[in-house]
């Protein structure tokens, strides 16, 4: 297949991937953009451009009259953060893309939809929503993607990742499980990392990117000198990843320190030991959150009424939720909704669960943390610097 690198850059509706990472941002393309009969290769085009020499295959030719495909892209410290919707397809790195684009990188895809039947190294895996998986580009894999689907991938140096595995040759095409243990915290912490914004600077992107290498490596298995080096990014991961399931989980009445635990497959002790450095315990923390969305409910005047507000966000005891949120506003709740509504106080926008800005913020504040600690350097990678 042709290089696609000047072609793309060749044509005035499309821009080109930007591969440097302190000049760009977000990079979009879509086949929308394109006739018809043009879509699909200038489809091929965009995934050699945003990840590595491929070739995409579609099992029906008439699939290439109404294709689509979107990719956005953009850089995090030395991987590459993309994420990706398009049709059922066939993507092949053969010996011959190799040879023609011989670089050293790990693709780490987590997918958001439809499913994806990944084989390398003589394994094969399928992977499911809420899943992810590993390839590496130095030798040849095949992505068979059986419907629509939309993957989070993240491009990183072969080096980084591979040097943290106990068994690197066996972790290939290996399916990790997004809903319980490390699978689940290297699943939320990947999609945490969309919400870092450009304001953050190199040395915060460098260890974000190093706890998403670290975590990773942790639930595919890695060495035990990797393990110790990592401990601290890998429990801000654990962490961040524990706080972001609360969030999203805040209506659910069982959510609690023993439904936590055993989501992510950890001993109550080692639960509490991740918030023992954090202004709110687990249980705190649940609460506190629980308190901020009744609050902003409450100072809607069409809201359900102060019981149903409480059922809604977990609280099954009517007089216990109003005690806990006259010690958290100093009005119980009906008199905080009254006079809320005399002094016109706009409502929050709805939704159902906590303000993402907070989640946001949380992302950030590991950043400036890992760099305020003189986080661990990163090893140089053998390809290079995107």
């Amino acid at each position: 297949m042709e290089s696609s690198g000047s072609r793309i850059r060749g044509r005035t509706d499309h821009p080109a991937l930007c591969l440097d990472a302190d000049r760009c941002e977000m990079q979009t393309w879509t086949t929308q953009s394109c006739a018809q009969e043009q879509r699909f290769s200038y489809w091929r085009e965009v995934l050699c451009q945003a990840f590595v020499s491929l070739d995409p295959v579609l099992a029906d030719r008439q699939a290439a009259v109404d294709f689509v495909g979107e990719v956005g892209s953009r850089p995090l410290s030395m991987s590459m953060q993309t994420r990706v919707f398009s049709r059922a397809q066939l993507v092949q790195r053969r010996g011959e893309e190799i040879r023609r684009n011989p670089v050293e990188f790990c693709f780490a895809n987590f997918q958001l939809e439809g499913s994806c039947v990944v084989r390398q190294d003589g394994q094969e895996t399928l992977v499911s929503p809420g899943d992810f998986s590993i390839v590496d580009s130095t030798r040849p894999y095949f992505l068979d993607f059986r419907d629509d689907w939309r993957v989070l991938s993240f491009r990183i140096p072969r080096e980084q990742l591979v040097s943290r595995l106990a068994a690197p040759y066996k972790s290939t095409a290996r399916r990790v499980d997004g809903s319980t243990g490390t699978g689940l915290v290297a699943s939320r912490f990947a999609r945490s990392l969309e919400q870092v914004d450009a304001s953050v600077g190199n040395a915060a992107q460098d260890g974000l990117s190093a706890a998403l290498n670290s975590i990773i490596a942790v639930a595919l298995g890695a060495t035990l000198q990797a393990q110790e080096r990592d401990r601290l990014p890998v429990r801000d991961a654990f962490r961040l990843a524990v706080e972001t399931y609360i969030r999203d989980h805040l209506a659910e009445p069982r959510l609690g320190p023993d439904m936590l635990a055993s989501r992510f497959k950890v001993s109550r002790r080692t639960l509490y030991g991740l918030f023992e450095e954090a202004p709110l315990s687990v249980g705190g923390l649940i609460r506190e959150l629980r308190l901020q969305c009744s609050a902003r409910d409450l100072r809607n005047p069409s809201h359900p009424g102060v019981l149903a507000v409480a059922l809604r966000w977990g609280f099954s005891d009517a007089s216990h939720f109003s005690r806990l949120f006259k010690r958290r506003f100093g009005a119980c709740p009906r008199e905080f909704a009254a006079s809320a509504q005399e002094a016109s106080v706009d409502p929050t926008a709805g939704g159902t669960g906590a303000d993402p800005t907070l989640a946001r913020a949380q992302v950030q504040a590991m950043a400036k943390d890992h760099v305020s600690r003189g986080g661990p350097a990163l090893p140089a990678p053998r390809g290079a610097r995107l």
